[in-house]
């Protein structure tokens, strides 16, 4: 497919988008080990943050709230491993930006560059506005499948499988940790040491809004930092940014935690942004990019490299 008919396909179903229709959202929780023992209202209470008590118990008495397809009471204990399920009223998506870029595809796989704000999969708000369910309905024959994450607001480089057997040659990459992968990343700050490490742990917990934290008792996460250029006018430096591990939001919390948190990541760099606020920017506001990926290809095994142009953001001057 070329890159003109890729784009034709991406416009079609997003006029209008996916979500700007009122649609009720299935949502689908499975127990974790630590809330097993808590009455079901109480689980969610503390599972969803800023929900509320009413909320549940409204639910479960209106038998919109399952237990492993069965309705319960509010004094129902969950069990570790428990699937529950509820829907929400009617409602609309918050709006992304769907201009989905093809970088390259053959047989294996699809290459593209993910645009900000557009979340990768179905998660809190979104349920039919992200990158999976669009390149699902424009590209139906096609049996795509994510391989890695990045964030709503990260721009960049997305790889996509065709098929089950090669998403778990390229998986195998990723948790090996064999893959490429290079970030750009404009911070506040002027960073004067020309390399930098971080190797802080980061805890598995999601917090309100679905950040993570720097944990000590987290998993282990290392990230290596090369300076590109101080403006020193602006107090801003850019950065090449290398994770070595893939931890949830690990670039922007190593950078925070450094003191030189990511350009537009107020929720980051303001410890109570996220208790009001969802944890996906409304605009394109965050400079992190994934630029350049290598990786061997799960067919010849051959290494092949790809790279995500730079968004003209970066560089507002040469505008």
């Amino acid at each position: 497919m070329n890159k003109s008919d890729f784009t034709k396909a991406i416009q079609q179903v997003c006029s209008p988008l996916p979500g700007s229709t009122p649609k009720a959202v299935v949502y689908k929780l499975t127990v974790k080990k630590r809330f097993e023992g808590l009455s079901i209202i109480d689980f969610f209470n503390q599972a969803v943050p800023r929900s509320t008590k009413e909320l549940w118990i409204t639910k479960v008495e209106s038998e919109n709230l399952t237990v492993n397809g069965n309705s319960v009471t509010i004094n129902y204990k969950v069990k570790a491993g428990d699937l529950t399920q509820h829907s929400s009223a009617p409602k609309t998506e918050p709006d992304i930006n769907t201009n989905i870029q093809l970088i390259s595809e053959d047989d294996s796989i699809m290459v593209i560059n993910k645009p900000s704000p557009l979340p990768m999969h179905a998660s809190g708000r979104y349920a039919r506005n992200t990158l999976l369910n669009i390149l699902t309905l424009a590209f139906p024959k096609k049996d795509l499948k994510l391989l890695h994450r990045i964030d709503a607001n990260t721009t960049g480089l997305v790889v996509l499988a065709k098929g089950k057997e090669v998403a778990n040659n390229v998986r195998i990459q990723f948790e090996e940790k064999t893959i490429q992968k290079e970030y750009l990343a404009l911070v506040e700050g002027i960073v004067m040491d020309d390399e930098l490490n971080s190797d802080f742990a980061i805890g598995t917990e999601v917090l309100v809004g679905g950040a993570r934290k720097v944990d000590d008792s987290g998993k282990n996460a290392k990230t290596n930092i090369t300076v590109l250029e101080r403006r020193t006018t602006k107090n801003q430096t850019l950065l090449s940014v290398i994770p070595l591990t893939g931890r949830t939001n690990q670039i922007r919390l190593h950078l925070t935690e450094l003191g030189y948190p990511i350009v537009g990541d107020e929720g980051h760099k303001n410890p109570d942004y996220f208790k009001n606020n969802p944890f996906t920017y409304p605009t394109d506001s965050l400079f992190l990019h994934a630029h350049k990926l290598t990786f061997k290809h799960p067919k010849s095994g051959k290494e092949i490299s790809f790279e995500a142009p730079i968004p003209s953001k970066f560089f507002p001057d040469e505008a």
